[in-house]
């Protein structure tokens, strides 16, 4: 048994239910109302990497407006607490990796948490109108010199 199926295992004993990764190494928890993913690198001794869907597009893919907004949440990671927001297909996905040495199980259902938590508030934040845009006139916080020297 691998550390990662054994994390899953003790996982799933502290919620109640039992839990094991699926046959492609998945394994599927729900918070906050919201499906969270783990998968393991191949080993399932070093890196979990957890995940959780954002957004799905449309018929007719995202918007632009709404792909700017992801991407300027995902600057630098601080309105994404650090994790990474990226575009897989037609979904935008939620997602970090965990060294697998440094968690515990309970360590483990508070990332995820946190991540569903966080995927429901980065949801809602695309949902809403796109600020304003920028005047020709007026510039932007990041124009001129970033660092001085």
């Amino acid at each position: 048994m691998t550390t990662y199926e054994r994390l899953v295992s003790e996982l799933g004993d502290g919620l109640g239910t039992a839990l094991a990764p699926d046959g492609s190494g998945l394994t599927e928890v729900f918070a906050e109302d919201r499906a969270v993913l783990l998968r393991a690198d191949e080993t399932g001794e070093d890196e979990l990497t957890v995940f959780a869907t954002v957004a799905t597009a449309s018929d007719d893919g995202f918007s632009p407006d709404k792909l700017k907004r992801a991407l300027a949440m995902n600057l630098f990671g601080r309105e994404v607490a650090g994790h990474h927001l990226g575009l897989f297909a037609d979904t935008l996905i939620l997602s970090a990796a965990l060294p697998i040495p440094d968690l515990s199980a309970e360590s483990l259902a508070e990332r995820i948490v946190m991540l569903a938590r966080l995927a429901n508030t980065l949801a809602g934040a695309l949902e809403e109108s796109a600020p304003a845009a920028l005047d020709d006139g007026e510039s932007s916080r990041l124009d001129g010199d970033f660092v001085a020297v």
